[in-house]
């Protein structure tokens, strides 16, 4: 399972600097089921079981219910959600 600590925690809080178009990527369709475009806490935790709803809601962090493909990036970036093969 997946831990938040301080360090994680602060590490999301510098997200909305350092993510942007540079980190745009398409949503994967074995995750985004309904091809919104976005992924859902159902949706991801369909895909990842070991991903809590506290560990979305620190990679949500535009409070929005949803992860946009810049969330999801920086989550992969800081290993909080694997990166597709």
């Amino acid at each position: 399972m997946l831990k938040m600590t301080k360090l994680s925690t602060a590490v999301f809080a510098l997200i909305p600097l350092i993510a942007g178009p540079a980190m745009a990527q398409d949503a994967d369709p074995m995750i985004d089921v309904n091809g919104d475009g976005f992924y859902s806490y159902p949706e991801v935790g369909s895909m990842y079981p070991d991903i809590t709803s506290v560990d979305f809601l620190a990679m949500d962090t535009t409070g929005d219910g949803l992860l946009d493909m810049a969330e999801v990036a920086a989550a992969q970036g800081v290993g909080l959600m694997p990166i597709p093969e």
